[in-house]
């Protein structure tokens, strides 16, 4: 019992470094930290556009506000709660260079960001609550959150929770990601839904009183993917100084594939460096 305990520190103490040296093994790696903190609060203040226009969110957040809402806690503070719940699964089974310092801004700040930024927002539009205005706020919202998505997705220090529980899911099952994506997302908002009374209104043909899904929801499932591949090649690869073509313009390829690399345990120098060449993230300058 005694070695079983010791051999398990010693496991733990052995991941702990191997974290610390993924995330430091990176160029520009403070250039990196802030960047990704700014997408992460950048990504609030979208999705608090989104939630204010009225015409839904993304999958993930639906189902968090509409828990939060029918348990009568903050936003912020469930999806802390459910990010870390995610976050603990994937340690066990992860591939460690999924986690990184992104993983704890996308888990604390997110959703506190977005509480914060709507209670900012809402009050304004509250007075003016037309077409005119909620269309523009889901327009600046879908525009926002891309280009955060974009910028985090490309500082590469780590994916946010519910992705990374997608990639492990993919890998366990051995469906495609946008297979194993699909499915994820269908399921946190019929979670959503169930626990809101949103799925009787909708049976009862109160379509109205459905809360925080619409149509905001459905383009960020169709859309998103193009437009954050759009910032990832024009915006953010100028930024961090990576070279595009040499990454794949499937966002879940990209973000596997760098994270795989990193977590390889090559058995020399040389094979170490032939890693990292072959890496994404091996071609930052």
């Amino acid at each position: 019992m005694k070695h079983g305990r010791g051999q398990l520190m010693k496991n733990m103490k052995s991941e702990t470094l191997g974290y610390i040296k993924d995330m430091f093994a990176q160029h520009h790696m403070v250039k990196r930290v802030i960047l990704s903190f700014i997408s992460i609060i950048i990504m609030g203040f979208g999705i608090s556009l989104f939630s204010v226009s009225g015409f839904g969110v993304d999958p993930f957040t639906s189902m968090n506000m509409n828990v939060a809402s029918t348990l009568g806690i903050g936003f912020g503070t469930y999806q802390l709660i459910i990010n870390g719940l995610i976050l603990l699964y994937v340690l066990i089974v992860a591939h460690r260079g999924l986690i990184g310092v992104g993983t704890m801004f996308n888990m604390i700040f997110c959703g506190y960001s977005c509480e914060f930024f709507q209670s900012l927002i809402q009050p304004l539009a509250q007075n003016h609550y037309t077409l005119a205005i909620r269309v523009p706020l889901l327009l600046i919202g879908i525009i926002t959150l891309c280009f955060a998505c974009s910028l985090f997705f490309t500082a590469n220090i780590g994916v946010g929770p519910y992705d990374a529980l997608g990639f492990m899911l993919s890998r366990g099952t051995k469906l495609k990601y946008k297979w194993v994506r699909v499915i994820t997302d269908l399921t946190v908002i019929l979670i959503g839904l169930v626990v809101s009374g949103g799925l009787s209104d909708i049976f009862a043909g109160n379509w109205s009183t459905v809360k925080n899904i619409g149509i905001g929801t459905i383009i960020t499932a169709f859309c998103m993917g193009p437009l954050v591949n759009a910032f990832n090649k024009n915006v953010s690869s100028k930024i961090f100084n990576v070279d595009y073509e040499k990454i794949s313009k499937d966002i879940a390829f990209f973000m596997i594939k760098g994270a795989f690399a990193k977590n390889a345990r090559p058995t020399s120098v040389a094979n170490a460096e032939k890693a990292i060449a072959h890496s994404p993230y091996g071609l930052l300058k």
